[in-house]
């Protein structure tokens, strides 16, 4: 048996947010806030077992399914999109003093040649994205499709 499917890395990033929780989950989880900082275009059922879909706009899309929905704490989903094998975000909240302590964990992520690109790619994406949340929660800064 190949026992390179059963490992896997995970993507880690912690920031702080000058937004409450609750503005914080919101721009996470709602479509209409999701658009303005996120992605161009997005579909959400949000209720555990829930389907969502991504569209960035390139022709490029991803979909999932909600795995955990903790309104203002923690959010849940699966990733599924051109990689070998699903993967899973989550997203954990915290208040601290005037914000929001976010940590991004995207997991799953295996080992090997084929998805060497896929973790460079989205380590870098997220750190992207989070500085695209940062700007439109704390300035009012939307991204321009």
């Amino acid at each position: 048996m190949d026992k390179t499917h059963l490992r896997s890395r995970s993507i880690e990033k912690e920031l702080f947010i000058k937004a409450t929780p609750e503005r914080v989950f919101q721009a996470l989880t709602e479509k209409e806030y999701l658009e303005c900082w996120f992605l161009k275009h997005a579909e959400v059922d949000l209720r555990p077992g829930g389907m969502i879909s991504f569209e960035w706009g390139t022709g490029t899309s991803n979909f999932g399914k909600v795995l955990v929905l903790e309104p203002f704490h923690r959010f849940s989903y699966t990733w599924e999109a051109l990689e070998p094998s699903p993967t899973t975000i989550t997203f954990e909240l915290k208040p601290r003093n005037d914000g929001t302590l976010l940590h991004l964990i995207h997991s799953g992520i295996g080992e090997g040649e084929d998805w060497d690109h896929y973790y460079d790619s989205r380590n870098k994406g997220w750190s992207v994205h989070l500085k695209h949340l940062t700007d439109w929660l704390e300035a009012g800064k939307e991204r321009s499709w």
